[in-house]
């Protein structure tokens, strides 16, 4: 990790800034409480702080290496507190001895010079503790960054984790009824199961595709609903009737790849199978800028579906859009004498 206030242009002013304050209390106090002339309290304010601000940028080098090893809390205190005296030492011989060079003619400075020694060390005691206290507020900074950086990275893997375990258990539902279907219909209607089978695939590559987690066009969607609605309408042929309202405005709108299958597959569970006659499954689509509204209703004999509860696709489907969207009211249920219709709401993400 660079120097901070090396390595921002705004903290490296900051800095400056700071030092050119002390330098100029530093003249005030020197001249106007002291009584020393201001040559001399210019040039000691000068070389007094420009010294340490140089030396305080030099702290961070052993400040951070120290902040680095896992040294026990004492251990630290007694490196810090031999550290602040060897530079404060050094500090205090180092403007000693370039003041008393150019001022060596000038009895009166020198008396003063040689007298303000301890209280410059003290002055350079908290120089040293002010510096270290900002150096630590920067490391805090910088590991919390880090830390919320990796939290971030780990819920997004955790996220990914549980969206994947949910679309596993999604694909293979309707695969493995496909993959029945097309047994029994490889002995009395081969044309029928190669036609599946050629849909299938093509499903299973759309399938694929959206392997990630990520949002396609509800006109991508429509079109993989339509390819499973052709291989169950070769299971159903004439008992599966579909009807779409979608309005074209909302094609390109977003919404979470492989997410209609599974409620259209609910529909066609709870209305075809349970029924010998005509099914309708109704499909809708409407939609403004912010939002994407889907409708799947279908039509069923309450006496066959009572005893049935809420299946897997709609659970995965809610704890999908809950992960995607961190909101829980997405997805609507409603129930009527004969009629079971889910919306679902899809906010668009800019």
């Amino acid at each position: 990790m660079q120097n901070p206030f090396l390595n921002d242009r705004k903290i490296f002013l900051a800095y400056l800034g700071f030092w050119i304050l002390i330098i100029c209390f530093h003249t005030f106090l020197l001249s106007f409480s002291l009584h020393i002339t201001f040559i001399h309290s210019v040039a000691d304010a000068l070389v007094t702080n420009i010294i340490f601000g140089i030396i305080g940028l030099g702290l961070w080098f052993p400040f951070f290496y120290s902040s680095n090893n896992n040294l026990k809390t004492f251990n630290n205190l007694i490196n810090n507190m031999l550290i602040c005296l060897f530079i404060v030492g050094f500090w205090i011989g180092s403007l000693y001895i370039i003041l008393i060079s150019v001022f060596n003619q000038n009895d009166i400075y020198c008396k003063f010079l040689k007298g303000s020694l301890l209280w410059r060390a003290g002055i350079g005691m908290l120089y040293y503790e002010v510096i270290i206290l900002v150096y630590y507020l920067f490391i805090l900074i910088q590991k919390n960054k880090e830390r919320l950086v990796k939290e971030a990275e780990l819920r997004t893997l955790i996220k990914d984790s549980e969206l994947n375990a949910l679309k596993s258990q999604i694909n293979p539902h309707f695969i493995f009824n496909s993959l029945n279907s097309i047994s029994s219909l490889t002995i009395i209607e081969p044309a029928k199961a190669r036609d599946m089978i050629i849909k299938l695939s093509d499903f299973l590559r759309y399938s694929i595709s959206n392997r990630d987690e990520k949002l396609t066009s509800l006109e991508e969607e429509i079109n993989n609903v339509t390819r499973y609605l052709d291989i169950e309408k070769v299971r159903f042929g004439k008992r599966l009737n579909i009807k779409q309202n979608i309005d074209s405005v909302c094609l390109q709108l977003k919404l979470p790849g492989l997410i209609l299958q599974p409620l259209v597959e609910n529909a066609i569970k709870y209305s075809v199978y349970e029924n010998i006659d005509e099914s309708v499954i109704d499909i809708s689509a409407s939609c403004n800028s912010a939002l994407l509204n889907i409708s799947i209703a279908n039509f069923y004999d309450k006496d066959f579906i009572s005893n049935k509860g809420e299946g897997i696709g709609l659970k995965n489907i809610k704890s999908r859009l809950q992960l995607l969207y961190n909101k829980e009211d997405l997805l609507h249920i409603s129930k009527t004498d004969n009629k079971f219709e889910v919306k679902v709401f899809f906010p668009q993400i800019n």
